[in-house]
Order: C-alpha cells, then structure tokens, then sequence
C-alpha cells in the first residue's frame, strides 16, 4: 500500500471519527443513540480524552510517515536567483532594441523577431559588395548575441 494511500485511510478514518463524534454530542437527546449501528467504526465507545489521544497518536504517526518520505526525497537542486544588475538590465534592454521588439516580450517573439531580421541581414545575401558583407557580418554577430542574452534571461 502506498504512503498516499495510507495518508489518505488516515485522513478518513479521522473525519469519520470526528463526525460521528460531533453526531454523537449533537444527539445527546436521544438515549438510543448508543444503540445505532456505527458503521463498523470502533470509536463510538471512546471517551473524549481517549479520542484525544488515538487523534495525537495518529498525528504523530502521520509526522514519522512525512519525516521518512522527506529524507528519501532528493532534494531539488536550489539556483540562487539571478542578480540583477544595473549593468545586465541595460544589456538586456539593448538585446530588446536589437532585435526590435518591444521589452518584456516573451521568448517566442524574441525568436521570431531574430530570424526575421537573420534573414533580411544574413552576410551571404549581402555577398555583392566586401563593404556590405564586413556590414552585414557584424550585424548579423550583433543580432545573434542580443538573441542569446534574452534566450539565457527568458529560460530562466
């Protein structure tokens, strides 16, 4: 059976308890209430500190459960969050102008908005002229570093 399964009997068998309890003081005008079936549930002939105590013990026991589930747990590897610097805000407001979108768009856009301008810049369509191809080679270097600097920030 497993440990959720189990948690969630516990849980139940809890609230059964409890309700049937909360019926049990709720009906103290009838002097047949002892006489009704209880459903299979031991706790109808418990007195209040003896329901208090199974209620502590069952506690206890679900806090060992979550306690041994918790250790065999590997613990997720924490990342500090990313420093923000005024220098990496101006970065990335400049990878923003760069590829022409709007700041704060999203990765999609970002990504859109490169190969549009890839292709329109890209040094192999610019092969006429040496001045337009150094141009257009640092262009498209530009281009390209302004699109991983957002790619990095917006995976994060």
């Amino acid at each position: 059976m497993s440990i959720g399964k189990r948690l969630i009997d516990l849980a139940r068998s809890e609230l059964n308890s409890l309700l049937e309890k909360a019926a049990h003081v709720d009906g103290d005008d009838d002097d047949d209430d002892r006489s009704r079936p209880r459903h299979g549930s031991e706790y109808g002939s418990m007195s209040d500190a003896e329901l208090a105590e199974e209620i502590e013990r069952r506690r206890q026991a679900r806090e060992e459960v979550e306690q041994a589930t918790s250790r065999t747990r590997r613990p997720e590897p924490r990342t500090p969050p990313p420093r923000r610097t005024a220098a990496g805000d101006e970065a990335i407001r400049k990878a923003y102008a760069a590829l022409e979108v709007p700041a704060g768009s999203d990765l999609e856009t970002v990504k859109r908005s490169y190969r549009r301008l890839m292709r329109k810049y890209h040094p192999d369509l610019n092969a006429g002229s040496p001045e337009k191809q150094r141009a257009a080679t640092d262009l498209s270097q530009r281009l390209t570093e302004a699109y991983k600097t957002l790619e990095r920030h917006l995976r994060r």
